[in-house]
């Protein structure tokens, strides 16, 4: 376990930076919008409705902006999928495949993984790289759909079917891909007992 110490400190980096993109750059650009929820931060998506008012909120709020001479609340959220938002997904993904390949080699004296563990390491990795992919292209669909050069245009709301199916896609990933983590270790727990046992 001392050996693979990069890969926690790497597990507490990116929830720091979670902790940080929706209680510090999140809380803020929604707070500036009349406290509405970034299609980020919404696990089965804004419906047609929801998007519009969303839209709506973010062409009053650039009209503001732009009178008092600051950055819009559109601007800072493309700003921050081109940087906070850029390093975690890869950084979460890579968080999820280290906790599997952990919880399989997290006892010294194993003497092999079952095939159910191997098959499970499997769908983790699977899922991982699926929600790195989800996040990226919905970070890309909402800045088409509320980034700047969209205020000046009608509400796309065609868009709005592939944004919700994006944001949906990429927290059922992702939830998948822990609680698979979780019964990994949760069989490396009990297999370890199990052990324990029969060596007494």
């Amino acid at each position: 376990m001392k050996r693979i110490w990069p890969g926690w400190i790497l597990c507490a980096l990116t929830i720091a930076l979670l902790v940080y993109m929706v209680t510090v750059q999140g809380a803020a650009i929604s707070a500036s919008i009349g406290g509405l929820y970034l299609p980020d931060a919404v696990p089965l998506g804004h419906g047609p409705e929801a998007a519009a008012a969303l839209h709506q909120a973010f062409v009053s709020e650039a009209a503001k902006a732009q009178a008092a001479g600051v950055r819009s609340a559109s601007a800072a959220y493309v700003a921050m999928h081109a940087g906070s938002d850029l390093l975690f997904p890869p950084m979460l993904a890579a968080s999820l495949a280290f906790a599997g390949f952990a919880a399989l080699n997290s006892r010294r004296n194993q003497a092999g993984s079952p095939l159910s563990a191997r098959i499970g390491l499997g769908l983790v990795l699977a899922l991982a790289f699926a929600y790195l992919g989800c996040d990226y292209v919905e970070n890309a669909v909402a800045d088409a759909l509320f980034g700047p050069p969209s205020l000046s245009r009608a509400f796309n709301a065609q868009l709005v079917p592939v944004l919700r199916g994006l944001t949906a896609a990429k927290f059922l990933t992702g939830a998948l891909a822990l609680m698979l983590i979780v019964a990994l270790w949760f069989g490396r727990w009990r297999a370890g007992r199990k052990s324990h046992g029969e060596a007494v």
